[in-house]
């Protein structure tokens, strides 16, 4: 699949998407670094790419660079305000940092935007307990 995307870019460089994509496919293969390539490439290209963003923040966690990945999904949620998936990457990030009061606003907003997201219920449920509410 990655040579697809690779083939893709060759005869279109500047095609978001398959920058996009390629990134994907990298992070799971777990080259996280040339996925962050490919995610910023995309970006370059499009600046308003919120998958790119979106993307971009969840491998900038991966690799541990929590103030990176937030400053990502703040960007998504900038260009578009209701991206459930980008309020939920940020809560889990938030989380992780143990900065609980936000990670609870961001999930909520991922379940205002998602109302199905079971996983953002969840984590709620879970930050609630630790915030002892």
């Amino acid at each position: 699949m990655l040579a697809s995307f690779d083939q893709a870019i060759k005869i279109k460089p500047d095609y978001t998407e398959a920058w996009n994509n390629r990134g994907l496919a990298l992070e799971k293969l777990g080259k996280n670094q040339e996925a962050f390539a490919s995610f910023n490439k995309a970006i370059e290209i499009q600046p308003d790419y919120t998958d790119a963003w979106h993307n971009r923040g969840a491998v900038l966690y991966e690799l541990g660079k929590n103030q990176e990945a937030i400053a990502s999904f703040d960007q998504t949620i900038k260009i578009q305000p209701d991206a459930a998936d980008a309020w939920y990457g940020r809560g889990i990030v938030l989380e992780n940092l143990k900065r609980y009061d936000e990670a609870l606003e961001s999930y909520e907003k991922a379940i205002q935007f998602d109302s199905k997201n079971q996983k953002a219920i969840n984590n709620r449920k879970r930050v609630l307990e630790k915030l002892g509410r």
